[in-house]
């Protein structure tokens, strides 16, 4: 079943609220994990899931700054919808260990799964943007002019709307920063798995991604700016463009490590025995 965050008044808003999965016992014994939909054979089925999966690929959509606004024009009315469908999917990545209650268990979001998406709508991309902008004016040699010379405005103002993956680590004994202790390299994983989730789901849809690292978008007060509480941490900034948005004034770069991966037995062995 789902757990439905209210939505908030009419206005600009900084997050896009969603459906979070709370995930029950079911038992599958003698059922198979998937099953293909009625009009497609076991073989289209899985080829379909293999093709998703082979052609995901980087797509940096970048614009200039200053036409951020002029990008939005462009979006199909059901961009966000196809987008909400792609983060409802994405929530059914595994997840072994749930979050640190006392932590992270404030707010809307009351899900116990490690990770949290927030999305921010295009206005919001700019808006962002144009915050980034002004304090590099402010400050000529600082975070905020390194980062105005960055990709991050231009990836911003080029994408329909960016997801900000949070993962949500246990708290450190000694109240310093969290370790990488097993609890947290669980809560990495599932949400990395969530991120691919959606990456894969998008590709799907006919949507350009790129999961960034974030840049700028990981200092506290970014985070701050977009009510992101700071016990969480960026996985990833993963900006979602669709297909038909991208036009005059964009520009696309593919990444430059698709084809640097090597052949599978680069990096996987079938071993048939004990040392």
């Amino acid at each position: 079943m789902w757990v439905r965050v209210p939505p908030a008044p009419q206005k600009v808003r900084i997050c896009e609220p969603f459906y979070l999965p709370v995930f029950m016992s079911v038992d599958y014994r003698g059922q198979p994990m998937a099953q293909p939909p009625q009009n497609m054979s076991r073989e289209q089925f899985a080829n379909a899931v293999h093709h998703v999966i082979r052609e995901r690929k980087t797509a940096k959509v970048l614009r200039a700054p200053d036409t951020c606004f002029e990008g939005g024009a462009n979006l199909p009315p059901d961009f966000a919808a196809a987008l909400r469908r792609c983060i409802e999917s994405a929530g059914w990545a595994p997840f072994h260990k749930m979050i640190h209650k006392e932590t992270h268990l404030r707010g809307k979001m009351i899900s116990l799964v490690p990770w949290r998406f927030y999305v921010l709508k295009k206005s919001v991309c700019c808006a962002v943007v144009d915050q980034v902008r002004a304090r590099a004016e402010l400050q000529p040699d600082s975070k905020w002019s390194r980062a105005w010379t960055s990709k991050i405005p231009r990836l911003l103002s080029g994408a329909g709307a960016c997801v900000m993956v949070t993962w949500l680590p246990d708290p450190a004994e000694n109240g310093g920063e969290p370790v990488l202790n097993e609890n947290n390299i669980e809560h990495i994983a599932a949400a990395s798995a969530a991120a691919q989730n959606l990456l894969l789901a998008c590709e799907s849809q006919g949507m350009y991604t790129y999961w960034a690292t974030g840049g700028i978008l990981r200092d506290d007060d970014v985070f701050d700016w977009l009510r992101i509480p700071r016990t969480q941490k960026l996985l990833g900034a993963i900006f979602v463009s669709p297909a038909e948005s991208v036009g005059e004034g964009v520009t696309i770069e593919a990444g430059s490590l698709r084809d640097q991966r090597g052949a599978v037995e680069d990096w996987s062995v079938w071993i048939d025995s004990l040392a």
